[in-house]
C-alpha cells in the first residue's frame, strides 16, 4: 500500500500529468463549444440558406423548407446567390466552396436526406431513449455528441494513463531503480498492482470529471456505467503498458508500441460493421451514453471487464519475467 501511495503522489505532482489534464480539459471544452456553436448556427432562424432544385419535387422541397431552407427552382429567376444546386435525376449536388454557407447547405441536405424527423433518425439508428428536449431536434446531436465527444471524454484519460505508465517504468529501468523492487520480497501481484492501480485511479477520476463536464451540454445516459467503463478501459491499457514496458528494449520502441495500441483502439470504430461491432470499446461507450442498459451493453461490459483482468494477469506475468531476468 505504501508503494501505491508513493506512485499516486508522484503522478499528481508530475508536470506531464498536470499538462495532460489541462490539454484534455481544453480538448473537451473546444469540442463542446464547436458542437454548441454549430447547433446554434445550423438551427438559427437567422441562417439564410438558399438551395436550387432542378425539378418541382414537392416532397423534397417541403422537407428542405421545414428545415429552414429557402428553395428555388433551377429555371426560376432570382437575384439571390444559391448555396447549393441539387440535380435530382443524377443525385448530384453542386456547391461553391468559396461560399462559407455552402457547408451549412450540404449539412441541411444531408440531414433531410437521412430522415424526415429527429424521431425517425433515432428509430433508424436503433436508439431507445426519449427524444424530448434533445438539442431541439438536431440529428447532428446524435453523431457528434454520442459518436465523438463522449467517447473522447472516456478514451483520452485511459490513453494518458497508458503513456505515463510506460514512461514511468522505462525511466525506472533506465535509472536501474526498478531493480531494487524486482529483488525485493514484494510479490509479483503487489508490484504489478502498484504500477497499474495509481494510473487507473487517476485516469478514472479524470474520466469521471470529463463526463460531468460533458453532461452540462449533452444528456448522457448511464454516467455511472460510463465511469465503470472508464475503469475497465484504463485497467486494460495501463496493464498493457506494463507488458509493453517489460518487452521493449528502448523508450522509442515502447512509444511506438503504445502509439499503435492507442491507434488500434481509436480506429476500431472505423472497422466494417458486423455482429461484433457493438462490443468494440468506442462503440460500447457511445451505446452506454445514448441507450437504456440492454443485453448488448451488459455483454459488452462483461467482455471489457474480462479482457481488462486478463491483461492485468498478463502484466503480473510480465513482472515475473522481468524479475527472472534480474535474478
Amino acid at each position: 500500500m505504501k508503494l501505491f501511495d508513493k506512485e499516486f503522489a508522484e503522478i499528481i505532482r508530475d508536470r506531464a500529468f498536470i499538462g495532460s489534464v489541462l490539454i484534455q480539459f481544453i480538448t473537451i471544452s473546444m469540442l463542446l463549444f464547436l458542437y454548441d456553436t454549430y447547433s446554434q448556427v445550423m438551427h438559427s432562424p437567422n441562417l439564410k440558406i438558399t438551395i436550387s432544385v432542378d425539378t418541382n419535387d414537392s416532397a423534397l422541397i417541403n422537407r428542405l423548407e421545414e428545415s429552414g431552407v429557402r428553395v428555388v427552382l433551377a429555371n426560376e429567376s432570382t437575384i439571390e446567390r444559391v448555396n447549393a444546386v441539387i440535380n435530382t435525376s443524377s443525385g448530384e449536388i453542386k456547391t461553391d466552396p468559396s461560399n462559407i454557407f455552402s457547408g451549412f447547405a450540404i449539412a441541411k441536405i444531408s440531414s433531410v436526406s437521412k430522415a424526415v424527423s429527429f424521431d425517425e433518425a433515432l428509430e433508424k439508428s436503433n436508439f431507445s431513449y426519449m427524444s424530448a428536449g434533445l438539442a431541439s431536434g438536431n440529428t447532428d446531436f446524435v453523431q457528434m455528441g454520442y459518436g465523438l465527444i463522449v467517447p473522447m471524454a472516456v478514451v483520452m484519460p485511459a490513453m494518458v494513463g497508458l503513456s505515463l505508465s510506460i514512461q514511468n517504468i522505462l525511466s525506472e529501468r533506465k535509472k536501474r531503480t526498478i531493480e531494487l523492487l524486482l529483488v525485493s520480497p514484494i510479490s509479483d501481484f503487489d508490484l504489478a498492482f502498484s504500477k497499474t492501480a495509481p494510473y487507473v485511479l487517476s485516469s478514472t477520476i479524470c474520466g469521471a470529471a470529463w463526463i460531468a463536464v460533458v453532461t452540462q451540454k449533452i444528456p448522457v445516459y448511464n454516467p455511472l456505467l460510463l465511469v465503470l467503463a472508464e475503469l475497465f478501459l484504463s485497467l486494460l491499457l495501463v496493464s498493457l503498458s506494463v507488458i509493453i514496458s517489460s518487452i521493449a528494449r528502448s523508450m522509442q520502441e515502447a512509444n511506438v508500441l503504445s502509439s499503435l495500441s492507442g491507434m488500434a483502439l481509436v480506429l476500431s470504430i472505423l472497422l466494417p460493421s458486423s455482429s461484433t461491432s457493438e462490443y468494440l470499446p468506442t462503440i460500447l461507450i457511445a451505446r452506454i451514453a445514448s441507450n437504456y442498459p440492454d443485453e448488448g451493453i451488459v455483454v459488452g461490459m462483461l467482455l471489457l471487464a474480462v479482457l481488462s483482468f486478463i491483461c492485468f494477469w498478463l502484466a503480473v506475468r510480465s513482472v515475473r519475467r522481468m524479475r527472472r531476468s534480474y535474478s
